[in-house]
């Protein structure tokens, strides 16, 4: 078994981050913009994967 997570499991971890984030720092403060950034990346990435696959 793979100790590596899975870029859906990723997704869910950068999410979680930027949550927290936004709780603590309100939408428009800079590290939750580039942690929106990191996010959009991955979902990006899975999109293309997703899409190539098919």
């Amino acid at each position: 078994m793979s100790t590596n997570p899975t870029i859906k499991e990723k997704i869910e971890q950068e999410r979680d981050v930027l949550n927290k984030l936004v709780s603590i720092h309100g939408i428009e403060h800079p590290l939750v913009i580039k942690q929106s950034e990191r996010l959009d990346e991955l979902i990006n990435q899975h999109n293309k994967t997703k899409k190539s696959s098919s």
